[in-house]
């Protein structure tokens, strides 16, 4: 574990404080979204950049909250006491890309950054996600406010204080949720037109950033929203039930709790069959090109058989692995759709 008295440099202080790895799914969940967008409906290209640019801002904060304030609470003292046998156990320990993910612990209990200073930070993130978002509103409406408005109460209440979902087995809905609206409220948003009357709600002021529009709905990034949104849950559920005694010492009802690690992985287990039935839909329905989504399938096998076997330390081991399906399933999309696009493929059956 990193101590402040280390000798760190300024650039692993700063991606320890703000863990940039970890922003990888929030990031390419929205270029997903924008660039399939940008495939086959055409808006501004300045949109599709700044969208994954605010995402990657609040997926930043998000992060940075969650640590703010499970230093506050004491939870992640209690987690982190053990970093070095957690990571032996998953025998990563070697493994520099997955200790800065995983095994860093809190940069706040470490003495990384203050209190005072995460507050300055955290409200910094903030209204730099709020400037980049301008051009976004004026292009979009008031659609975008409400999703950006959602999209913060979501990742601020994560951890803070009264309502803390993580704490009331909320947190993997919560994540859910997120993901599957950095998706397709990427796309959404991008494809919105507030100048044509067809799809104008109301207007007011006469300009179009108070302008209330619909956008396109699409059943190919809808479903692929779905399955980002399930399998970055899984991605929480797993870490929650590795962090088990640190939420029961801390008077959590993570679902881990709730249900106790037996039963999460019985509902692990039935959300990886989900995610995989819609990968079959999209495949057959779709783009024939999403079986490369299947390409990831032996990080999930090797995560099924950790959950059926339960070796010593097994919670442990499954967090990277749905982390490593999340992204590469996002990567492999972006692949799929873009061939799809060039060479104009149609599905193996038409709906």
């Amino acid at each position: 574990m990193v101590n402040a008295e280390n000798d760190v440099s300024m650039i692993r202080r700063i991606n320890l404080i703000f863990r940039f790895s970890y922003t990888f799914p929030f990031f390419m969940a929205s270029v997903c979204g924008s660039l399939f967008a940008y495939l086959f409906y055409e808006p501004p290209l300045h949109i599709v950049i700044l969208m994954p640019l605010v995402v990657l801002l609040l997926a930043i904060f998000v992060n940075f909250s969650n640590d703010y304030f499970d230093h506050r609470s004491g939870v992640d003292k209690i987690r982190f006491s053990k970093a070095e046998e957690m990571a032996e156990a998953m025998k990563i320990s070697d493994s520099k890309l997955m200790k800065n993910i995983y095994w860093e612990g809190n940069p706040f209990d470490n003495g990384l950054v203050t209190d005072g200073q995460g507050k300055v930070i955290m409200a910094a993130l903030v209204i730099a996600a709020i400037v980049l978002a301008i051009p976004i509103i004026l292009f979009g409406g008031l659609i975008v406010a409400l999703f950006g408005i959602i999209g913060i109460l979501l990742s601020y209440f994560y951890t803070a204080p009264p309502v803390d979902m993580g704490a009331r087995g909320l947190g993997e809905v919560n994540v859910a949720l997120s993901f599957f609206m950095l998706v397709f409220c990427s796309f959404y948003v991008a494809t919105v037109n507030v100048s044509d009357p067809d799809t104008t709600v109301f207007s007011l002021f006469g300009m179009d950033m108070f302008t209330f529009a619909w956008g396109i709905f699409n059943l190919e990034i809808f479903v692929f929203a779905v399955i980002v949104g399930t399998l970055v849950g899984l991605m929480r559920l797993t870490d929650s039930m590795s962090g088990q005694e640190a939420h029961i010492a801390n008077g959590e009802k993570s679902i881990a709790v709730r249900f106790g690690l037996d039963g999460t992985a019985k509902i692990a287990k039935s959300f990886i069959v989900f995610s995989y039935i819609l990968f079959v839909i999209m495949m057959i329905f779709i783009n024939p090109l999403c079986v490369l989504l299947f390409l990831p399938l032996p990080l999930m096998r090797k995560a099924w058989k950790i959950m059926t076997e339960k070796e010593e330390n097994w919670t442990m081991k499954l967090p990277p692995l749905f982390f490593g399906t999340a992204f590469l399933t996002e990567v492999f999309f972006i692949i799929a759709v873009t061939v799809q696009w060039w060479f104009d493929i149609a599905p193996l059956v038409s709906l």
